[in-house]
């Protein structure tokens, strides 16, 4: 897991989720090797919730990091963002 991909405050829960989909994937083959195909797959499902969220967290982290750099282009050229803000929002 790489820290850089998820905002600050997202770090906790994305480790939770780290930690469910290797719970997940273990639990999943445990079952297969067992011949619990039922289990199996309510394991995966399980795994497929956690990667979503990690994937919406880390596109919420691209997001943001977009936007900073968008807004430190505009002030090097020397537009007043906080203005541009205010005139935005009326």
């Amino acid at each position: 897991m790489n820290q850089s991909d998820f905002l600050p405050g997202d770090l906790a829960t994305a480790i939770q989720h780290y930690r469910c989909c290797y719970a997940c994937l273990s639990k999943a083959e445990e079952a297969l090797a067992a011949d619990n195909l039922q289990l199996a797959e309510k394991r995966m499902e399980d795994f497929k919730r956690s990667l979503d969220v990690l994937n919406r967290m880390k596109q919420r982290k691209e997001q943001k990091d977009e936007m900073d750099a968008i807004i430190a282009a505009l002030i090097d050229r020397g537009i007043d963002v906080e203005k541009v803000v205010l005139m935005r929002n009326g």
